[in-house]
Order: C-alpha cells, then sequence, then structure tokens
C-alpha cells in the first residue's frame, strides 16, 4: 500500500511568502530552489498552478523531483532561466511573482530588468536576505507601490516580505522608513518591538564604526532616534545605552 503524501514543511519565513499570495494566483518563484513554495501553494488549493524558475539547472532538477513526490508536477511549469524576463510569464498568465532568498540590491535589479513587473496588477512579494532598505528605496522612486510588509523570525534574525504593485507614482521615504518600512505600525504583530530593537543596535553599531572612520553620523543618528521614537510609541522602551 502506497504511503501518504505529505505537505512539504515550510519554516516561518517560507510559510510568510506563501501567505502573501492571492488566492487564484498563478505565482512565478524565481529562484525556486527546492520549489517547496510552489509545491505548498497548489497542495493547499490556494493555487490552482504555478511556474518555477532557477539560474541554475541542479536545484530546478531537485524541484521537478520534489513536485513529482508530492503529486504537482503537471501543475508546475519548470524554466531554466535567469530572472524574470528570460522566463516568459506572460506565457503562463503569472500574476504574482515572488523573489526571495537574495539581497534586495539583486531583487531590485531583477525587477528593473522586466517590464513584466509593470504591469497593472501584477503582485511582487519580495522577501530579501539583506539591503532591505535599498530595495525600498528602489520601489518607491521606480514607481511601485508597497501594499503590505509582515515580519517573520527565522532563529534570531528578522525577515520583511513587502508586497508591490507598480502604479508609476514615484514616492519619497523618509530615511527611518526606509530602513524599518512599516511594519512598525502593525500594533497586533508580537515580533515589531525584537524587530526594532535590533535594527536600532545594528544602527548604533554602524554609528560607531563611521565614527571610528571619520564619517558623519547626523543621519544615522536621527534615524536611530527616530527607531526608538517609533518603539515608544507602541509603548515599548530601548535603551540605547544596553545595546
Amino acid at each position: 500500500m502506497a504511503s501518504k503524501i505529505m505537505l512539504p514543511v515550510l519554516d516561518d519565513r517560507l510559510l510568510l511568502i506563501a501567505s502573501m499570495v492571492r488566492e487564484g494566483a498563478i505565482p512565478l518563484d524565481v529562484g525556486t530552489d527546492h520549489a517547496y513554495v510552489p509545491i505548498y501553494l497548489i497542495k493547499n488549493k490556494i493555487c490552482k498552478s504555478a511556474v518555477a524558475s532557477d539560474i541554475n539547472a541542479k536545484p530546478l532538477t531537485k524541484a521537478c523531483e520534489n513536485a513529482q513526490r508530492f503529486g504537482v508536477f503537471e501543475k508546475i511549469s519548470f524554466r531554466l532561466g535567469n530572472g524574470i524576463a528570460d522566463v516568459h510569464p506572460e506565457q503562463c498568465g503569472v500574476t504574482d511573482i515572488i523573489i526571495a532568498g537574495m539581497g534586495g540590491e539583486l531583487i531590485a535589479e531583477i525587477i528593473a530588468k522586466s517590464d513584466y513587473t509593470r504591469i497593472p496588477g501584477i503582485r511582487l512579494i519580495l522577501q530579501p536576505m539583506s539591503t532591505v532598505q535599498e530595495l525600498r528605496g528602489f520601489l518607491a522612486e521606480m514607481g511601485y507601490a508597497t501594499i503590505e510588509e509582515k515580519l517573520c523570525r527565522a532563529g534570531d534574525k528578522y525577515y520583511t516580505c513587502i508586497v508591490a504593485e507598480y502604479d508609476g507614482v514615484r514616492r519619497e521615504v523618509p530615511p527611518v522608513r526606509l530602513v524599518v518600512g512599516s511594519v512598525a505600525d502593525d500594533e497586533s504583530d508580537p515580533l515589531v518591538n525584537g524587530f526594532l530593537e535590533k535594527t536600532a543596535a545594528k544602527m548604533k553599531r554602524r554609528i560607531e564604526g563611521r565614527r571610528q572612520g571619520g564619517l558623519p553620523v547626523a543621519r544615522e543618528e536621527e534615524i536611530l532616534r527616530e527607531i526608538c521614537e517609533l518603539a515608544r510609541a507602541r509603548g515599548y522602551e530601548i535603551d540605547t545605552e544596553a545595546l
């Protein structure tokens, strides 16, 4: 008797990404690796089909094997290609584009090279591993509206998932918001206080490093002060001396 095939196990980071995909969407998972997110979305009947792409053949082969193992191979289109344009998302009617597991600057570069991301209604689900402030700056400058941001935590590291859509409106974002985004406004998220404190600690280290290098720190000090004010507005006090 064949054993029952269970769902792929997603960690909190991947679960957050999956939760941002719209029901009934056709997602494209750029740099899919094991294809666990597309498999999860289809197995949970959130999506009927998906596209999984990777620049390298080896992880794409593994993704195909996983899709076969979980019984959804026929519902996922596997594409070997770089970024979005090489994958030709229009052929599959892609509505939601997932780009995660890489730095914010690389994510921005991938978005910039694709005209498809500038079609109204196409949703971007972005989870940078680093340089998130650079990604937020790019989105604002290039006319992508941030619809939602949510946090998750893996170990001692916090990750932000950004949902954005193109509307052509260029925005000016305060420096502190480039650093922390809009998650500080979510009064119901228990992760926010810890995220703000950890971000403040990183900013304090940056200030100390710049001082040692003889560089100006006024901008960084203002950002640190505003991070503490955001925390205080939530009823949480950050002790910058103890950071």
